[in-house]
């Protein structure tokens, strides 16, 4: 008897330490999804206090997760996803704004992915870039083994979009959340039995305003405006393909063995329930950064609502630390790890911290624009050179200015953020290049010029599918820096629309000059599909391409130009060139 107790004693042990040394590995190298949607403010919840909304999977997230409470993130997009990627602030990376490059971060920057990846876990993102289109700044060469969507900071067509998987084209059939979900989905369904880090950065509810009729129908029945029924359509239909991410996850068994992360990228774009929080997308106020930022890993991170501040950049060096992965950054982090606060509900080495937020001056980036900075009590905001502070622990609101009770606390935030924006001013205002490798064809789109003369951009718009128009006159000068990694031969093709058969383009660059007539093709621009009626309409326009010539490229920094050789006076709209190393001869 005392001999089969002790065998099932022992074989009972043995059974504990296989388990044991499952959960250390599984501890050890855990998977990651990180789910981060675009323009969905703090309010746009259910579980917030919004009775207007459905979003039962989110709500059930939030409870079953840490819940940051006092998240921040930056006031607009390309600046949040490039201090997620790096753990540092983004204008440390050279991300300053969402467009005419200002949004392209350095390639040299360490991100959260190429760390995954040197640690050997598959990476996908499938979604919306907004870092940089062009290699190396395109996902594929910043970490991504995978990646499915686009670079661009928004999309204009949500139905059957014209995405890229790896660089190359791929028309897609269906709504853009769910088809970037099916990709996010295939891509567990291949690596479940390997580690992975799987980022979904969805584009909705980013404008614009297109969501299934009947999701819509749904909301507007006339007790919020159009523009705010569909966002809230478009958050139910992202709370719906989380859903099958994490029936997914389940479906493998992989809910212990993954962190879930889901968060937003900046406040609510436009005014809608928000809390009570001041000012919306772009404000440094607490209603353009205070964002939602849910963690779940089941048996390692108790459910609870911590209240100490915290933001983007610490996500890098709180996944690092969980995933046991290698701080692989030379360039130092603004971001802590997370994971004391997280498993303590408190940190007093974070009680101190102040997290900054800069908005740089987006006409000219050497001037100071509006900033804030933020401790567990207090928040001073500088908008128009004027310092104000609040007292968060009183008046969440930000109704009352208390800088001139407080002039030595006022003082030394401001501080601050002025050290810190002399800092980073000469990394912002520095020029970005568009990297030329030979590896893949590159596109240069128009909104990425320098302009001269009379040309200007479609509907004075200059960010993601517009493009140049207006270009009439031989005096027009449209010119982009460039950077070529390999010497060698370069197709040069026009993406253009012109009504004349005497249209003469010509293209230079260092001492070559190649003249090409540009074929007749005429097209009238379509408006875009938006459910918010009182939308500013935007246009649409197709682009036939043409064959400037073979140019040769020097390694190194030079610049490309176009200019009119005619005397026609058609316009030219122009949408970019496609450069395309050729083979040696």
């Amino acid at each position: 008897m005392t001999k089969i107790v002790f065998c099932t004693i022992a074989l009972l042990l043995s059974k504990m330490l296989v388990v044991g040394a499952v959960q250390a590995e599984t501890v050890e190298h855990p998977n990651v999804l990180l789910i981060l949607t675009d323009d969905q403010g703090w309010g746009d919840l259910a579980s917030h206090g919004n009775s207007k909304i459905s979003t039962p999977t989110l709500d059930a997230l939030a409870n079953q997760s840490a819940r940051l409470d006092r998240f921040y993130v930056s006031p607009v997009c390309a600046p949040t996803r490039a201090a997620l990627l790096t753990g540092r602030y983004p204008e440390r990376t050279g991300v300053a704004g969402v467009t005419g490059r200002r949004e392209v971060m350095r390639d040299e920057e360490t991100t959260l992915a190429e760390m995954f990846q040197a640690a050997g876990y598959a990476t996908g993102c499938f979604g919306k870039w907004h870092n940089g289109a062009q290699m190396p700044l395109h996902p594929n060469g910043q970490g991504f083994d995978e990646f499915f969507g686009f670079c661009g900071g928004h999309f204009n067509l949500y139905d059957d979009a014209l995405l890229e998987r790896n660089g190359t084209p791929v028309q897609t059939e269906g709504y853009i959340t769910d088809v970037l979900t099916d990709a996010a989905i295939e891509f567990v369904n291949v690596h479940h039995d390997h580690p992975f880090f799987c980022c979904v950065p969805f584009n909705a509810p980013h404008g614009p305003f297109q969501v299934p009729q009947e999701l819509f129908d749904q909301y507007n029945d006339g007790t919020i405006d159009e523009k705010t029924a569909a966002v809230y359509a478009m958050v139910q239909n992202i709370d719906t393909n989380v859903s099958r991410l994490l029936k997914c996850l389940a479906d493998h068994s992989l809910n212990e063995e993954t962190i879930v992360v889901f968060l937003t990228d900046n406040g609510p774009n436009g005014k809608r329930f928000n809390g009570g929080m001041r000012g919306a997308k772009g404000s440094v106020h607490e209603g353009g950064c205070r964002v939602p930022c849910f963690i779940r890993w089941p048996g390692k991170i108790e459910p609870q609502t911590i209240s100490q501040i915290a933001a983007h950049v610490d996500l890098l060096p709180t996944l690092a630390q969980w995933c046991d992965i290698p701080m692989t950054t030379e360039k130092p982090l603004d971001g802590r790890s997370l994971a004391k606060l997280i498993r303590d509900g408190s940190d007093a080495e974070l009680d101190d911290r102040s997290i900054l937020t800069y908005r740089p001056n987006q006409l000219q980036l050497q001037k100071f624009g509006k900033a804030a900075v933020r401790t567990n009590t207090h928040r001073l905001t500088i908008e128009k050179s004027k310092a104000a502070l609040f007292d968060m622990t009183t008046d969440p609101g930000q109704t009352t200015d208390v800088a001139s009770s407080h002039p030595e606390l006022t003082k030394q935030l401001r501080s601050q953020i002025q050290e810190y924006v002399q800092e980073i001013t000469p990394s912002i205002t520095a020029v970005r290049p568009v990297p030329i490798e030979p590896m893949r064809s590159v596109f240069v789109p128009a909104v990425d010029a320098k302009l001269e003369g009379g040309v200007g951009f479609a509907d004075e718009i200059s960010w993601a599918h517009s493009w140049v128009d207006r270009w009439a006159s031989t005096q027009d000068r449209i010119r982009w820096p460039i950077l070529v990694k390999d010497a060698g031969r370069y197709e040069i093709v026009i993406h253009y629309v012109c009504d004349s058969d005497s249209a003469a383009v010509v293209l230079t660059t260092g001492n070559q000059e190649v003249t090409t007539n540009l074929p007749r093709f005429a097209m009238e621009s379509v408006v875009r599909p938006d459910l918010d009626s009182k939308a500013t309409p935007r246009r649409m326009l197709t682009f036939q391409q043409h064959s400037i010539g073979v140019v040769d490229l020097a390694a190194g920094s030079s610049t490309l130009a176009l200019h009119r050789a005619d005397q026609d006076g058609v316009m030219i709209e122009l949408n970019g060139l496609t450069i395309t190393r050729q083979p040696a001869e």
